[in-house]
């Protein structure tokens, strides 16, 4: 019986480890970037508050009269009320994600991702172009892959009114 109850309990904490030591995939973050940008095109907060961890960070680096660079951190709760109290100000968003690279750290327990963001959009009258390198890392949080965190950067003079205005 003694055995029985050994063998049973070595079974089940078998079970979970092989169950949390799942590996994150390419195709988890493909999946993640694919889902966020079809949320952030229809301008939907939710749909892109789903992929984001509870712990998650948004970093933004100011650049301040070419000499001093600023970051600020902004947690999930906050980063989301941002972009819905935007979306109504604007009165045209585009949005356009290219030269995704993805990669898996080599214990597959997180992942990472570099693309190259193009924003358009006009307020007040003002059409500008915003272009931006981003830096994204994931997680299994639960079982289910999420953003951990996004930083990045715009290089001075990739944030423009469109041509010609």
């Amino acid at each position: 019986m003694n055995r029985l109850l050994t063998g049973t309990v070595l079974i089940v904490l078998f079970s979970f480890q092989a169950q949390a030591a799942e590996p994150i995939t390419r195709e988890h973050i493909q999946q993640i970037v694919d889902m966020t940008d079809a949320a952030t095109k229809n301008r939907d907060t939710a749909g892109i508050g789903e992929y984001l961890s509870e712990t998650f960070q948004r970093i933004i680096e100011f650049v301040h009269k070419d000499k001093y660079t600023a970051k600020v951190r902004i947690d999930k709760k906050k980063y989301l009320e941002l972009i819905e109290e935007g979306w109504p100000t604007l009165e045209e968003y585009a949005y356009q994600r290219y030269d995704t690279s993805i990669h898996i750290m080599p214990d597959g327990s997180s992942g990472q991702s570099y693309s190259t963001i193009t924003e358009t959009l006009s307020l007040r009258g003002t059409r500008m172009v915003s272009k931006y390198r981003e830096h994204a890392l994931y997680a299994l949080e639960d079982g289910k892959p999420v953003i951990t965190q996004i930083s990045g950067h715009t290089l001075l003079g990739d944030t423009m009114r469109e041509p010609g205005e």
